[in-house]
């Protein structure tokens, strides 16, 4: 995988059915040869599946990031486990036998019950939990049935067409279209790819700043640092002076060098990890789609 497959990767992460004639008008190629591309990363298994789901605005539901060392002996087979909550969408095993979980919560009255069987089930003495930061749209009406309907068919195939769209929901092309261009305009959906994260190199960042230090600042410098090779930059609403930082580098002396520039910021603490495996499991909001 090289620079070009992790910009394509980058935008259908932001996007999953951004078309390919915008793939290709951002990387410099031809449509085909981004076309094929593509296929080359579903074949090789980078790319899993493009998704689609309601958005965390829309069902107004809480995001959570819980971490730590674990004293599990399989922590493949602890991951599986941890898959079966319906509130878990995926499990991460990173360098330094720690698990990363990110799970979706209706709202925050789920959170200690979520946090103590994670912290459980993972065998994690001291997690952390970090309630991710969301920014507050206020959106001009709630999803629609049909809405859900037109979701629910593009759930693990998001760059269905729109035409096999208006087919398998009985409507028109034109009314398929304005309703998915309403969704994206006001936030209330997410086009996004399951990805593996074993054939590319992702490190994480788990940067600490000293009290007194602007957060916002601090995100936007690396995110201008290291542009186009960050996977996303997160802070958590319950933990003052703390991000994270995810980026992809062709190998490890790379994600060295960010470490060792990093660490002469003046930053308050910088612990790197390396993501080993990830594995996706359907939660409750992937069943909500198919009651719909």
């Amino acid at each position: 995988m090289d620079e070009i497959d992790f910009i394509i990767l980058k935008e259908l992460m932001k996007n999953s059915r951004v078309t390919f004639r915008e793939l290709a008008e951002l990387i410099g190629m031809s449509v085909s040869s981004t076309h094929k591309r593509i296929n080359k990363l579903l074949d090789q298994d980078i790319i899993q599946r493009f998704t689609a789901r309601p958005s965390a605005i829309a069902l107004k539901s809480l995001l959570v990031l819980i971490f730590g060392t674990s004293s599990a002996k399989s922590l493949e087979a602890i991951s599986n486990e941890l898959g079966q909550h319906e509130c878990v969408e995926n499990v991460a095993i990173v360098s330094g036998k720690m698990l990363y979980i990110s799970g979706i919560l209706r709202d925050i009255s789920e959170l200690q019950d979520f946090s103590s069987f994670v912290s459980n089930t993972a065998q994690i003495s001291e997690p952390t939990v970090g309630i991710m930061n969301i920014p507050y749209i206020t959106t001009p009406e709630p999803l629609t049935t049909i809405d859900y309907k037109i979701l629910k068919t593009l759930n693990k195939d998001a760059r269905k067409p729109v035409t096999d769209i208006a087919d398998e929901v009985g409507l028109s092309a034109k009314t398929v279209k304005k309703r998915l261009d309403r969704m994206i305009e006001n936030y209330l959906v997410e086009f996004s790819i399951q990805t593996k994260a074993q054939h590319n190199l992702l490190t994480g960042f788990h940067i600490s700043l000293n009290e007194g230090t602007d957060i916002n600042s601090k995100m936007q410098d690396v995110t201008e640092k290291y542009g186009q090779n960050v996977v996303g930059v997160l802070n958590y609403s319950n933990i003052p002076n703390f991000f994270t930082m995810y980026i992809w580098t062709r190998n490890i002396q790379d994600s060295n060098k960010v470490n060792e520039e990093l660490q002469n910021k003046g930053f308050k603490d910088v612990i790197p990890i390396i993501f080993l495996s990830s594995n996706y499991f359907d939660c409750w909001v992937d069943q909500l789609l198919r009651t719909k």
